[in-house]
């Protein structure tokens, strides 16, 4: 999909709290502010920041504005059917928020599992991801995994730079258009502490996305 600099760009972000959903939010939206990005509003709703509890949030922005302000953002929650991106850090969470897709909709999955309450207690049952991928086809067929905690654990010894890693694999999409690389790194530099990790995490995940994704 080609964006025209006056297209808004809908990017829903979710998984649970602890997981870094409201840090990704915010690196997108300080990168938009680097890249010149005329309008960003964004807006999250969670549990309280309740560990494990689930959590989404709503970027969206507009490289230039219309005259006629009735076409340019005006909320920042996204609508149903219109997300253009959906980073998903945890993949039940794909299915929770599936009413804001739509045929436009590229998602990308980490396929690293958080069980519920429910679910570990026995009364529900995790679906397989095989099972979310055949829910999330009646949508789109753009549907992408990647176990980014698996990669984080193994290349930094930690969990903790899963989300850096699913935005580098979302950015292989072209569903963040406008905003450069280098604008994300020197969010990184200015705003994460560890920078050099994050930066490594940023591409690492951006090398394997193109590997996966590559000119869908």
């Amino acid at each position: 999909m080609n964006f025209n600099e006056k297209d808004i760009v809908n990017i829903l972000i979710a998984g649970t709290a602890g997981q870094g959903v409201i840090t990704l939010k915010r690196l997108i939206e300080f990168a938009a502010q680097k890249a010149g990005i005329r309008r960003c509003f964004g807006t999250e709703h969670h549990g309280l920041a309740q560990r494990e509890g689930a959590i989404v949030s709503h970027t969206r922005y507009q490289k230039e504005l219309n005259k006629d302000e009735r076409k340019n953002i005006q909320s920042p929650l996204i609508s149903y059917g219109y997300a253009d991106l959906y980073i998903c850090i945890e993949p039940v969470e794909a299915l929770r928020h599936s009413l804001f897709a739509s045929s436009k909709t590229t998602f990308t999955i980490n396929t690293h599992s958080i069980p519920g309450v429910m679910i570990t207690a026995g009364l529900e049952e995790y679906p397989t991801l095989k099972t979310i991928k055949e829910i999330l086809t009646q949508y789109t067929n753009q549907i992408f995994f990647l176990d980014a905690t698996k990669l984080s654990l193994s290349t930094f010894n930690s969990n903790k730079y899963a989300n850096i890693i699913m935005l580098g694999f979302a950015i292989a999409t072209r569903k963040i258009p406008f905003i450069q690389i280098e604008n994300y790194e020197e969010v990184i530099k200015e705003r994460l502490r560890e920078p050099e990790n994050n930066l490594k995490a940023l591409h690492l995940g951006l090398e394997n996305g193109r590997k996966i994704i590559g000119d869908y």
